[in-house]
């Protein structure tokens, strides 16, 4: 899930409270290259008495495909995996300063400052801008802003894709930092094949547990992940609050087991 540190509706504060009524026991704010959420939430977490680990979206590509690798129980300290993500960070910073751009020559004002207003100096993602062009009634629903010209192919988006490292990387500064790298959505994702060569480079879990996974797809996945030998882990990727509480934190409800296995990879790793 995710806070207004990278592409979510909820400072890191709110987000925990809504865990809390949510009956959650464990959470991990898991913000696009961004740990900031950790230091935030990190007493306030454990005043509401929940449990709350360190986690992170980091965002790669492979062969023109986007992946994005969990992290979990990282070292939140650990230098190079904070100096990667501010490098990260600072990439989707530029790319919004250039849309931004592109969009007034289309007769599109938006302010710049105001963006980054949004994130309290996190990543700035094309949510971010999609919301923003909502706001000022350039378009009537967030969808229709990635329609129009946000979206994968559109003019505004033409060879602006901001550096990300590879699944491989992601994964070697993830363990790096001492932490649990996981690949996210799966069936969103669709790179099966390359499942079996990030478990050589040392993936240790897949998101099995997933919002869009139909039962053939929660098998197929559960199956992967027990030949080799990955964790099954999971999450409701909750981004925005809903009046239906639709992807809400605790929408997906999954074993506290999975935390406790996380641990045990964690352990092993260090003993």
């Amino acid at each position: 899930m995710h806070s207004t540190l990278s592409d979510g509706g909820l400072p890191v504060r709110d987000l925990i409270d809504y865990c809390v009524a949510q009956g959650l026991t464990a959470i991990a704010i898991t913000d696009h290259d961004n740990i900031d959420s950790y230091e935030e939430g990190r007493e306030y977490a454990e005043e509401m008495g929940i449990e709350y680990i360190p986690g992170v979206e980091v965002s790669s590509s492979w062969e023109g495909r986007d992946i994005h690798v969990l992290g979990y129980l990282y070292e939140p300290t650990h230098l190079r995996l904070n100096k990667t993500l501010i490098s990260l960070r600072e990439g989707r910073r530029h790319r919004a300063r250039e849309i931004v751009r592109r969009l007034k020559g289309h007769g599109i004002e938006l302010n710049y400052e105001k963006l980054e207003q949004r994130t309290h100096g996190g990543s700035i993602g094309r949510a971010h801008i999609a919301a923003a062009l909502v706001e000022e009634e350039y378009v009537p629903t967030f969808q229709d802003a990635f329609t129009r010209y946000l979206g994968n192919g559109m003019e505004i988006m033409t060879d602006l894709e901001c550096e990300k490292l590879t699944p491989q990387e992601a994964i070697q500064l993830i363990l790096e930092a001492g932490g649990i790298p996981v690949m996210a959505h799966p069936g969103k994702t669709n790179c099966d094949d390359l499942i079996p060569s990030l478990v050589e480079y040392g993936l240790k879990g897949v998101e099995v547990y997933c919002h869009g996974h139909a039962p053939a797809n929660f098998r197929k996945y559960k199956d992967m992940a027990k030949h080799y030998g990955l964790l099954s882990c999971g999450g409701a990727d909750f981004h925005i609050r809903r009046e239906d509480d639709r992807y809400s934190p605790g929408s997906l409800r999954i074993p506290y087991d999975v935390l406790g296995k996380l641990k045990d990879v964690k352990e092993g790793a260090c003993a």
